[in-house]
C-alpha cells in the first residue's frame, strides 16, 4: 500500500507544468458597449461589444442586463484575439428583477418617487401651518368674545390690548404668506413631477426583466478577447424623408436630398454608435407558406318530409405561414495581426464639407451607413439623419387643369438617375429657397420620370369661359337626349422668358355601349393627345408659350344617350 501512494506521488510531481496551468473554470461577466446598429422598417439589429480577459482553459463569457424584448434567434456572436480561441454554443435566459429593467426609466421612476416625497412633506408642513394659523384666529375670537366685565378684571391697558392685537395680526400675516410659499413650491414640483410622467409615458416599457447570454470559450493560453454580440430587437423604425429644393433661375435645376427619419423605443439609447438604415423587411418571412387541397362539398336542398341531407362532410383547412427559425451561427474567433499603422499627420484646416452615406445596393436592397457616431434616444422621439443627394434630370414646365382650377402650377419633371431608387416617402418642397408645402413620393426606380409639383405660378394667367351648355333631343324613330358643351381656355405667359405648358381635360368616358361621346373636330383645338396617362377621356395638350404671348385652347364634345336612361356622373 505504501509503495502504491509512492508511486501515485511520483506521477503528480513529474506531470507537466501545464497541467497546473489550466485555472479552473469560470463565468466572466462583462461590460459590454452599443457599437452599430442596423434599423429596418419594423425592427433593428444592435451590436454590442465587449473586451475580456481570458484565462487558459475553457470559461463561459456572460452579456448581462440585455434588453426583455430581445429575439433569441437572432443572436449571433463573433471575436477576435490574438491567439486561438474557440466558441461553443451560445445560450440565454432571462433574469427577472424587482427594479425597471430601463436605466433612464429607472432614474426618471426614482426622480418622480423623490418629488411625490417632497410633495407630501410640504403638505405636511402646510397641515402644521394651517392648525398655527386657525389656533391664533381663534384665540383672537375667545377675546372679542368676552363681556365688559371679564375685560376690566383682566385690567389690562390699552397699549397692551393694542400689541396683543398687533401679535396675533402680524403671526396670521406670516402663517399666511407661509401658506402661500408652500402652495408655490408644490406647485412647481407638481410641474416637474408631471413632466417626468410625459416622458415615462414615452419611454412606456414597465420592463423588470432582462436577457442573460452565454458565450462559452476555450483558448489554449490567456488572451485579450473582443467579443461582438448582435441580436435583434423591435419598437424600432425609420422613414425617408426628402427635400426638393428647386431654383428657377437658367434651367430650373433641381436638387433631391434623402434624410432618414429614425425612431426607437428598445429600451437603450444609442449613443454615438455606427447607424445604418436598411431597405430590407425581415418581418414578411422568407419563404411563401404551403398550398392546401380546396376542398369542395355539395348539399342537398331540403326534402319532402322538410329534412336537410347532406353528400358528405365539411371540409376546410388553414393555410399557415411556416418561416423556419434561423440557426445561431457560431463563427471561428479571427487572429490579430500585423502592427499598428502609423498615426497619419494631423490634416489642414479647411472648410467644412457634408459627406453622403455611403450606399450599398443589391439587387433586392439598399443600405446606408450613416457618416459620423450617431445618438438616437429610447424615448421614441424622431431623429432626422441626412443620407445624402440623388442625381436628377429635370425640366420645368407649367400645368393647368381648368376644370379644376384656375390656377396654374410649377412642375419639375424630373427623371431618377443613377443605380439606387428612391423609396416612397413625404417631400418638402422648396421654390428659391422658400418652403412652398409638401407632398409623397412613390417608389421611383432610375429612369422613371415623376412629376414635382411647386405650388402656383401667379405669371401664368388662365380664363376660362362655357362657351355652349345645351341639351335636346333628336333622332327619327326612337328618341335619344344630346348634350353639347363647348369651352374656351385662354392661356398667357407673363414672364420674361419662354415656358411649357401642360394643359389637361376630361370628356365624358361611356361605359355602356348606348352612351355615345363624340369630340367636336371643328370646335376641339387640334394637336391633343387622348386618354393620356391611361385615363380615360383625358385630353393632354403641350405647347410652348413666349414672353406676353397668349394662346386660346377650344373644347367641344356631344354626349348622346337613350332618353329613357338615367345618367349618372354627368357634371
Amino acid at each position: 500500500m505504501t509503495r502504491l501512494f509512492y508511486a501515485f506521488l511520483a506521477l503528480l510531481l513529474l506531470a507537466p507544468v501545464s497541467v497546473f496551468a489550466q485555472e479552473e473554470a469560470k463565468n466572466i461577466e462583462t461590460a459590454s458597449k452599443i457599437t452599430a446598429a442596423t434599423v429596418y422598417t419594423d425592427r433593428a439589429k444592435v451590436t454590442r461589444v465587449a473586451v475580456v480577459d481570458i484565462p487558459a482553459g475553457a470559461h463561459t463569457v456572460v452579456f448581462t442586463g440585455l434588453p426583455p424584448t430581445l429575439m433569441p434567434d437572432s443572436l449571433r456572436a463573433e471575436g477576435k484575439a490574438r491567439a486561438e480561441v474557440k466558441f461553443g454554443a451560445v445560450s440565454h435566459k432571462q433574469v427577472m428583477s424587482s427594479e425597471l429593467t430601463s436605466e433612464r426609466e429607472r432614474e426618471l421612476n426614482e426622480k418622480s418617487e423623490n418629488i411625490q416625497d417632497q410633495i407630501t412633506a410640504l403638505n405636511a408642513e402646510r397641515e402644521a401651518v394651517e392648525a398655527e394659523k386657525n389656533f391664533i384666529l381663534q384665540l383672537g375670537q375667545m377675546a372679542q368674545m368676552r363681556s365688559g366685565e371679564e375685560i376690566a378684571e383682566i385690567n389690562l391697558k390699552p397699549e397692551q390690548w393694542a400689541a396683543a392685537s398687533a401679535t396675533i395680526r402680524t403671526k396670521v400675516a406670516e402663517a399666511s404668506k407661509a401658506l402661500l410659499d408652500l402652495d408655490i413650491r408644490s406647485r412647481a414640483l407638481s410641474r416637474e413631477q408631471q413632466k417626468i410622467v410625459s416622458e415615462l409615458a414615452t419611454l412606456r416599457t414597465g420592463g423588470r426583466s432582462t436577457y442573460s447570454v452565454s458565450i462559452p470559450v476555450e483558448t489554449a493560453s490567456a488572451t485579450s478577447l473582443s467579443v461582438e454580440l448582435s441580436y435583434q430587437v423591435p419598437n424600432a423604425t425609420w422613414q425617408p424623408l426628402y427635400d426638393a429644393r428647386l431654383s428657377t433661375e437658367g434651367k430650373g435645376d433641381l436638387k433631391l436630398t434623402q434624410f432618414g427619419a429614425v425612431r426607437q423605443q428598445t429600451g437603450e439609447d444609442w449613443t454615438g454608435i455606427s447607424l445604418s438604415l436598411s431597405t430590407a423587411q425581415p418581418q414578411r418571412g422568407a419563404s411563401l407558406p404551403d398550398l392546401q387541397p380546396m376542398w369542395v362539398d355539395a348539399y342537398e336542398g331540403y326534402n319532402a318530409r322538410g329534412g336537410f341531407m347532406s353528400k358528405g362532410a365539411e371540409r376546410g383547412a388553414m393555410m399557415q405561414n411556416t418561416v423556419s427559425a434561423q440557426e445561431l451561427q457560431m463563427d471561428s474567433v479571427d487572429v490579430f495581426g500585423g502592427a499598428a499603422p502609423a498615426a497619419p499627420p494631423p490634416p489642414q484646416e479647411m472648410a467644412a464639407t457634408f459627406t453622403p452615406a455611403q450606399t450599398q445596393t443589391t439587387g433586392f436592397t439598399a443600405e446606408y451607413k450613416i457618416p459620423g457616431p450617431a445618438t438616437v434616444p429610447a424615448d421614441g422621439s424622431e431623429t432626422k439623419l441626412m443620407i445624402g443627394d440623388y442625381a436628377v434630370q429635370s425640366k420645368l414646365e407649367i400645368h393647368i387643369k381648368p376644370q379644376l382650377s384656375g390656377d396654374a402650377f410649377l412642375v419639375a419633371k424630373s427623371k431618377l438617375k443613377g443605380d439606387t431608387p428612391i423609396l416612397p416617402g413625404q417631400v418638402n418642397l422648396f421654390r428659391d429657397g422658400a418652403f412652398v408645402g409638401q407632398s409623397r413620393t412613390k417608389l421611383l426606380r432610375p429612369d422613371e420620370e415623376t412629376d414635382f409639383y411647386f405650388g402656383i405660378d401667379d405669371q401664368v394667367s388662365v380664363k376660362r369661359k362655357v362657351l355652349k351648355d345645351e341639351r335636346k333631343e333628336a333622332g327619327v324613330i326612337s328618341r335619344d337626349t344630346v348634350l353639347e358643351r363647348n369651352y374656351a381656355t385662354e392661356v398667357q405667359n407673363l414672364h420674361k422668358d419662354p415656358i411649357m405648358v401642360v394643359v389637361k381635360e376630361t370628356v365624358p368616358a361611356p361605359r355602356n355601349e348606348k352612351i355615345v361621346v363624340e369630340i367636336g373636330k371643328e370646335t376641339t383645338t387640334a394637336g391633343y393627345k387622348d386618354n393620356s396617362d391611361n385615363i380615360k377621356g383625358m385630353l393632354y395638350w403641350e405647347f410652348p408659350l413666349a414672353p406676353k404671348e397668349k394662346k386660346e385652347l377650344k373644347l367641344g364634345w356631344t354626349l348622346s344617350w337613350p332618353k329613357d336612361f338615367n345618367l349618372s356622373g354627368l357634371q
